[in-house]
């Protein structure tokens, strides 16, 4: 097994990255421990990765940014490094490979004006409010590696829901681009060659017949015209999938069906109450836990929900209460709440919640998953096998007429 492994020597500012094979990560990790190197990351490469080298690291680095910042770090200051140290250390193996616009250099010139590492993380453009957060809840307590692991925790929830709902739609999206591929090949390149046998036809057909023939004869007449429009349509796509607005045409379409809706919602609740259950273990009060956690990617429904249970807490309500009235959690959530009201440990409270609503949506999408597939290849066999009826359809009104 290949392995991706970014590591430092203790008392040296040079990170090491470079790909080792071994057995498993344990017995790496270990070999490197013998080396008296500190591993920061270790990741296992596919053989696709392994195949796209620096450019599939690349890819995998650009989308994981703050988590992988964030797991380095806290190797690094679990190892003894002050926190201006360990960023130092990061931004310099970034100077080496003369790669200067990114996240450690950004943070180190924040640092070096003396701000705090949560201030400087603020100031940084695209950065999560709940790290914001997490590292201001560990400034507080002065334990910033436990603030770093509430938030790597998180983030891990919120990647697993998501990574979920992406294999999920992977497949439909293969079956549903290999219909659409056949069935444009037997319009644009197996049509014409039928129209051009069965031109003359015409007279005393079927009605079915009738119309392939016209189709066929249609798509051999102007068949530069057709694939430039599949051509047009394709690229019309890619454009409305790359601008987002697919996802938006996709969430209004999902949100207009109730059933739907509501496992939507449990996605986004729970990222809510695992924003909650993080913030309140590190020490803030509900309100400003409540409040940062409305500032997450969260959708305006839930948005609103939360400044409405805000509201009705600053004037003085019960949590619970607040939160049911809100629509934001159902009676055993509620109930978890008014005992978490009694012993005060919200924060245990707001995790099991954000387990229930994680185990819905999970639930729903492997539900989803295994009626979507099945009902896209019937759709893709009618489809395909309908066409190839319909041009087939002459050649037995054809033997009919013969005998």
């Amino acid at each position: 097994m290949q392995f991706q492994v970014r590591s430092i020597f203790l008392g040296e500012n040079t990170v090491n990255e470079r790909v080792m094979e071994a057995k498993d990560d344990a017995s790496l990790r270990g070999l490197l421990l013998a080396e008296g190197q500190t591993v920061l990351s270790l990741r296992e490469l596919t053989k696709t990765s392994a195949n796209l080298g620096f450019f599939g690291f690349l890819k995998s680095r650009k989308r994981e940014s703050y988590p992988l910042f964030c797991r380095e770090l806290r190797t690094l200051t679990q190892a003894g490094m002050s926190v201006v140290e360990a960023v130092d250390t990061l931004a310099a193996r970034e100077r080496v490979a003369k790669q200067l616009d990114t996240l450690p250099q950004a943070l180190l010139n924040q640092l070096q004006q003396g701000k705090a590492l949560s201030t400087s993380l603020a100031g940084l453009p695209n950065s999560p409010p709940v790290l914001v957060a997490a590292v201001k809840a560990g400034e507080r307590t002065s334990n910033l590696s436990e603030a770093l692991n509430d938030y790597l925790r998180f983030d891990t929830l919120v990647e697993q829901l998501r990574r979920k709902v992406i294999s999920a739609s992977i497949y439909p999206a293969l079956v549903s681009s290999l219909g659409f591929a056949i069935s444009a090949f037997l319009l644009v390149v197996v049509m014409p060659n039928f129209a051009r046998m069965y031109q003359n036809l015409r007279s005393g057909t079927s009605g079915a017949t009738t119309i392939i023939i016209t189709i066929s004869s249609f798509v051999n007449k102007y068949q530069f015209e057709v694939v430039l429009s599949l051509l047009l349509c394709i690229a019309w796509l890619i454009w409305w999938i790359k601008t987002g607005r697919a996802r938006v045409f996709a969430m209004r379409l999902a949100n207009s069906i109730p059933y739907i809706r509501n496992k939507i919602d449990d996605f986004y609740l729970a990222m809510m109450y695992q924003t909650l259950a993080l913030l309140l273990k590190g020490g803030y009060p509900m309100t400003e836990a409540m409040s940062v956690a409305g500032q997450s990617a969260l959708s305006k429904v839930i948005n609103g929900s939360l400044k409405l249970a805000l509201t009705k807490i600053e004037q003085g309500a019960l949590v619970s209460q607040s939160l049911a009235d809100a629509h934001l959690c159902d009676e055993v959530g509620r109930r978890l709440m008014a005992a978490a009201e009694r012993n005060g440990a919200f924060h245990v409270a707001a995790d099991v919640v954000s387990n229930m609503h994680r185990e819905r949506f999970e639930l729903f999408v492997e539900r989803m998953t295994r009626i979507v597939e099945p009902v896209l290849l019937m759709a893709v066999a009618l489809l395909v096998g309908t066409i190839v009826v319909m041009m087939y359809l002459p050649i037995f009104d054809m033997t009919t007429r013969v005998r």
